[in-house]
């Protein structure tokens, strides 16, 4: 059931994405254009056939492509997902560690370090016994609340390895007046984005 959700997702000119971290702008051109562009050798640029151009720099996504660019096409989709989850992971790996320092720092509170990768669908971090803070890729794409609510949380298991009520009276000193981030959890878990990022960043 789950596979059959995934699969009425679609990347397109529809989709729109616009965070801190990371955005995507969208460029219908003439065919003619785009093939004159497609030839050009450019760092961080990627093409598919004459159909798709993009272009990547510092954390914007510029999507060229023409009114002839089949996007039902299964090919055209797995290109796009592909580059997506590329694109997201290398952006998560430069800002969620350094997001996580930065809260180290303003709290005075410090782990042994920061992994980026994808872990199980529902887990969106972890925390080790020696206070290694592990982080979903997507954090990255998310509101600045949410990343900074579920970072917070990994950080508040650096004092407490469980859940019970001193993690979560702990959880909130850490957090302190925002309440936007004390209810990160359940804003991430009823959010209609979820699984669309679930979607654009796995394997």
């Amino acid at each position: 059931m789950g596979s059959m959700k995934e699969a009425t997702f679609k990347i397109n000119p529809n989709f729109r994405l616009t965070t801190n971290y990371l955005s995507v702008s969208w460029h219908l051109v003439d065919l003619y254009i785009l093939q004159c562009e497609v030839p050009i050798a450019m760092q961080d640029r990627y093409v598919y056939n004459q159909d798709i151009l993009v272009q990547y720099h510092d954390g914007l996504i510029d999507i060229v492509y023409h009114s002839g660019t089949d996007f039902e096409s299964r090919k055209v989709q797995k290109w796009l997902r592909e580059l997506f989850r590329d694109l997201i992971l290398r952006v998560a790996k430069d800002i969620l560690p350094e997001r996580v320092r930065y809260w180290e720092n303003m709290k005075n509170l410090h782990g042994s370090g920061v992994t980026v990768k994808r872990l199980r669908k529902n887990i969106l971090g972890q925390c080790s016994f020696t206070n290694h803070i592990t982080l979903q890729p997507f954090l990255v794409i998310f509101k600045q609340e949410w990343m900074d609510g579920v970072i917070l949380h990994e950080m508040a298991h650096y004092k407490y390895k469980h859940h019970r009520k001193s993690f979560w009276n702990f959880l909130s000193t850490l957090i302190g007046e925002d309440s936007k981030m004390a209810k990160v959890k359940d804003d991430i878990a009823i959010s209609p984005y979820y699984n669309y990022y679930l979607y654009l960043t796995k394997n």
